[in-house]
């Protein structure tokens, strides 16, 4: 056995492989933040992707009061979010088991998101990774008669993707990779599952809008039968995105789906 190799463990020229390229990193990001300072998404203080001031300005979403049915803050009694005065919310009928959010989309919040997916901050994806895995983790502590099991018990994470015109423009999928990086710090699969039709931002778009646009926008491309699985999206608007990528969920057999999400905007 001597001067074998144990199956499973690196060799001495392994190690200084990992070792060199571990020191290359560390090399390029020193020359990059002395070419460019890191600076806060939401306040361009230097220093931080995101400045403790930032985050205490935070409205963070309590999950003991939060809306179940569509995440909204303050909805655990009556929540008028999901249940205009008149007319169907886009909420009723839906599939989805339950909504968390992390906060409000207010005060710092929106410009730190825009960092990310229009200015190309992509460091962010694993600060807000880290973010919803707090959240969830949680809301399974603090509220487990509503939000018990919304992450320790889902079979796989995925994520509502962005369109093939987006991903050219962006260079990148802004939510796959925070749900990668989820689910490297989790220990958790993920799913691609989803593909979406048409080109649309639909930021500049209302709330009919939203509806007739999301509507039917999803298709399945995987094998998701029986499965437990928790959508992942960046900001809640009225709805209508979660609620169409969780129906074309449901209908190729997905077992349950939940949604978590980093905001929900309030109308």
């Amino acid at each position: 056995m001597f001067g074998k190799n144990p199956v499973g463990r690196p060799s001495d020229g392994e190690k200084s492989a990992a070792a060199t390229g571990r020191t290359l990193r560390l090399v390029h990001e020193a020359v990059l933040e002395a070419l460019s300072p890191t600076r806060c998404a939401g306040c361009e203080r230097p220093g931080e992707l995101i400045c403790a001031q930032c985050l205490d300005e935070l409205e963070l979403i309590d999950p003991a009061f939060a809306c179940t049915r569509c995440g909204a803050p303050y909805g655990s009694l009556v929540c008028t979010e999901c249940t205009p005065a008149a007319g169907e919310g886009i909420f009723d009928g839906s599939p989805i088991r339950r909504v968390l959010a992390m906060a409000v989309f207010s005060g710092p919040l929106p410009r730190i998101v825009r960092a990310y997916k229009d200015a190309g901050e992509q460091r962010l994806a694993r600060v807000f990774a880290e973010m919803l895995l707090d959240t969830a983790e949680h809301a399974e502590l603090a509220a487990p008669d509503r939000y018990g099991g919304l992450l320790s018990a889902a079979d796989a994470l995925t994520f509502v993707p962005v369109t093939a015109a987006a991903y050219r423009r962006r260079g990148f999928d802004h939510m796959e990779a925070i749900v990668s990086s989820m689910a490297t710090a989790a220990g958790m699969p993920v799913v691609d599952a989803l593909a979406k039709r048409g080109a649309a931002d639909q930021r500049r778009l209302g709330r009919a809008g939203r509806m007739e646009r999301a509507r039917d926008a999803y298709e399945v491309v995987v094998d998701v039968d029986g499965l437990r699985m928790l959508l992942v999206d960046d900001v809640i608007t009225t709805g209508s995105t979660v609620v169409s990528a969780a129906k074309a969920l449901h209908c190729a057999g997905v077992a349950e789906v939940d949604v978590l999400a980093l905001a929900r905007v309030l109308r």
